[in-house]
């Protein structure tokens, strides 16, 4: 079995470093506050929050996970929210599902046994209810059904996706409710990261101040060369220090795509058990580069002429980017016409600012576009 996982929630043994944000994670919501947690794509962050949430329901508390990506609509924010919370209750579920009935005005919820004896939650709409009231008789459910001595915590992935819903006056209905509960803790996440700031930072926006914010940074060096030394070697397998750590440049620290390539050399090398050398490591990249070149093209072939000059100069790691220099060189044209292609490509995801760097959220995307353009 291959040593490493990427593209799901990984745990036990995948999972490595992360013990402070873990720890400051529980505390955080232990103590009875909310938490934004934000970072790029691909940082394990739903990974470390999965952690978090199995380790904080071992310890008492009840936890409940939402994926806003999954949700399109305030209807299906309904459903979906009162079936997390409604399977959390496990045994109690029928017990669970005469409270809720009881506490949220316009559905009617149900139990249903499948062949097995598996008790399934569903529910369905009283006609010419008010849809805003249920909205808030859903959004205040945990509270109703948690106590001082069953403390709740409710983690909503993708948060930022919430403003794709009805605008600002969901946020504004959310945070009126959650501001008065005292017996659930919040853990707001999501990847676009500039987004999520304006949410909690603005003001003007529902959300200020209203969770402690904790960003996720790359991955350690040192923990991250360890990882990879201890998983080759399961297999008998020999990775030297320099060579762990030309990986790890090469993918920015990203434990995901660290994991990628990683998976990607084992393949090559498990029937000859070879030392892995940078060789290895290019291998793996150029063949991920080719699995991957549809993709990219097409994500490339999008941009205008002008914006792929400019994911050039900045898959070029130039320190500088609106600089004199940087438009001599990559012939760019006026700063403002750059800008408005970098805030473009952070708004799709592509790149992601660092204090005044900017970084692609795909570093192999970053090294496709230096082999081609």
């Amino acid at each position: 079995m291959n040593p490493f996982q990427y593209g799901n929630i990984v745990s036990g043994d995948f999972f490595y470093d992360r013990k402070e944000e873990l720890l400051r994670i529980k505390q955080t919501l232990k103590g009875g506050n909310n938490l934004m947690l934000y970072a790029p794509r691909r940082y394990g962050k739903s990974s470390l929050v999965a952690k978090a949430m199995k380790e904080l329901n071992k310890e008492g508390m009840t936890t409940v996970y939402v994926d806003f990506m999954s949700i399109y609509s305030r209807e299906t924010f309904i459903k979906n929210y009162t079936m997390a919370i409604a399977e959390q209750q496990g045994s109690a579920l029928e017990k669970a599902t005469k409270k809720i009935a009881g506490f949220i005005r316009g559905i009617i919820p149900s139990v249903s046994f499948d062949n097995f004896g598996n008790p399934t939650f569903s529910l369905s709409w009283v006609e010419g209810n008010d849809r805003e009231q249920t909205l808030v008789d859903a959004i205040n459910l945990p509270e109703k059904l948690a106590s001082e001595n069953n403390h709740w915590i409710v983690a909503f992935d993708e948060f930022q996706e919430i403003t794709q819903l009805n605008g600002e006056s969901f946020e504004k209905i959310l945070r009126s409710c959650i501001q008065h509960h005292q017996n659930v803790s919040y853990l707001f996440l999501g990847s676009r990261t500039h987004l999520l700031k304006d949410m909690f930072n603005n003001k003007n926006r529902a959300f200020y101040n209203a969770a402690m914010l904790m960003n996720i940074r790359a991955m350690d060096t040192e923990h991250s060369i360890n990882f990879l030394s201890d998983r080759f070697a399961k297999d008998n397998i020999k990775i030297l220090r320099n060579t762990a750590l030309y990986l790890i440049n090469k993918v920015d620290s990203i434990p995901y795509y660290i994991q990628f390539v990683a998976a990607e050399i084992w393949q090559q090398i498990i029937n000859n058990k070879q030392e892995i050398t940078n060789y290895h490591v290019d291998k793996a990249l150029e063949h991920i580069i080719d699995l991957k070149s549809d993709y990219y093209w097409e994500l490339t072939n999008k941009q205008t002429n002008y914006r792929k000059k400019v994911l050039y100069a900045i898959s070029k790691s130039v320190e500088e980017l609106f600089s004199k220099k940087t438009t001599n060189d990559y012939s760019l044209g006026p700063v403002s016409t750059t800008q408005k292609a970098v805030k473009s490509f952070i708004n799709e995801g592509i790149i992601e600012r660092f204090n005044n760097q900017y970084k692609f959220s795909d570093p192999i995307y970053k090294l496709f576009l230096i082999k081609n353009l």
